[in-house]
């Protein structure tokens, strides 16, 4: 009998952890860095990327921590449902920006606009949800 009633009460505390967890989750109190400081280059009129599916709707918040240009830009690319996002935002030569996302693959860009000359970027990105 002892042994059915530690197994029901494990249950039940399983069960707490996950309702807490959804919780946090509704109210915007989880994140994952995606990326951590990340110094990364890229030749004149061009940008890097990353891809990452997002189980859950919430931000995506880029660091841009340094730059060697005052023309980067941050930019975020998605499809849900058939609706289209394409945002970019210029942050110069450091800033941080929030995006809105939803439950898909999202591109996260970081790139500049220099016509000569490239840059280089120390970028960090966080996804809150």
């Amino acid at each position: 009998m002892q042994q059915k009633i530690n197994s029901l009460q494990s249950q039940i505390a399983e069960l707490n952890q996950e309702i807490s967890t959804l919780t946090n989750i509704v109210n915007l109190q989880e994140q994952t860095t995606l990326v951590y400081q990340q110094t990364i280059s890229q030749p004149a009129l061009s940008y890097t990327y990353w891809n990452f599916q997002l189980q859950y709707a919430g931000y995506i918040v880029v660091y841009v921590y340094s730059s060697t240009t005052t023309n980067t830009y941050v930019e975020v690319v998605w499809n849900y449902n058939g609706i289209n996002y394409d945002q970019s935002v210029s942050v110069g030569k450091s800033g941080s920006i929030a995006f809105s996302v939803l439950p898909t693959t999202v591109q996260v860009r970081v790139g500049n606009t220099n016509i000569f000359n490239g840059a280089t970027e120390t970028v960090s990105i966080v996804y809150v949800y």
